[in-house]
């Protein structure tokens, strides 16, 4: 169940409530977004920010408002480990503390559990109320959404990328990533100073789905162009509506 959290807030047509699900002894804390105004349940969208990120960056932001604003999409975003309102009471873990927690075989349940809690959670909204799926999250987002999706037979489409197999994730994505049976808009940077374009092709090649797509722009991890986040947006609306 979803435990909303101060009164939501509308502008142009998209309301956003913040909310927390308690699950496995953990508080996962996200934000929701819906039309203003429905004529039913609507699809959804589960988005996953990257390393070092949360689930109110900019970039995020507009992501769901668009999705909501042009296509009548429902989005959910949460905080992933140690990031956002889950950072830990210590302060704030280094670059090189996250990918050591990123590799560990708990988190990565850990996560899985995460984000099947708050599917659950939304399909029961009313609107929504089982509406078809969609995952999008690139990164660290994909690092954590690949096995969701993998494993979330619910997931109808899904947007991932900016990752590999191999480098400081080793192996861990690609028996996931035999198991993927949905459509798939996958991104790569090609000048990736983090993540080494052998390794992406790599992991785009041992997605089983037979329905994939790889999207390649120049420029460096964080430099994915506007134009290519309006095509996510515009194929997930294709597969969800």
């Amino acid at each position: 169940m979803m435990d909303f959290a101060g009164d939501p807030t509308t502008s142009r047509g998209v309301t956003e409530r913040g909310f927390a699900i308690v699950h496995d002894g953990r508080t996962v804390p996200g934000l929701l977004w819906t039309p203003e105004a429905t004529d039913g349940p609507s699809p959804v969208v589960l988005i996953g920010h990257g390393g070092g990120g949360h689930k109110r960056q900019p970039h995020l932001l507009a992501l769901a408002r668009r999705l909501v604003r042009h296509h009548g999409i429902c989005a959910v975003a949460i905080d992933g480990p140690a990031h956002g309102e889950r950072i830990p009471a210590g302060g704030e873990p280094t670059t090189k503390e996250r990918r050591a927690a990123m590799r560990d075989g708990d988190v990565i349940d850990e996560m899985i559990a995460d984000w099947k809690a708050t599917l659950d959670a939304a399909l029961t909204l009313p609107e929504i109320d089982g509406g078809p799926v969609g995952y999008w999250g690139l990164s660290m987002g994909t690092i954590f959404g690949l096995p969701f999706v993998a494993r979330e037979p619910r997931v109808n489409a899904a947007v991932l990328g900016l990752m590999g197999v191999g480098g400081f994730m080793g192996d861990t994505l690609r028996p996931y990533a035999a198991d993927i049976r949905c459509p798939v808009l996958f991104l790569q940077q090609l000048d990736d100073e983090l993540i080494p374009a052998a390794t992406v092709d790599a992991l785009y090649e041992a997605l089983a789905t037979s329905d994939k797509e790889l999207h390649r722009n120049p420029g460096a991890h964080a430099a994915v162009p506007p134009e290519e986040f309006d095509l996510t947006e515009q194929f997930l609306a294709q597969h969800l509506r």
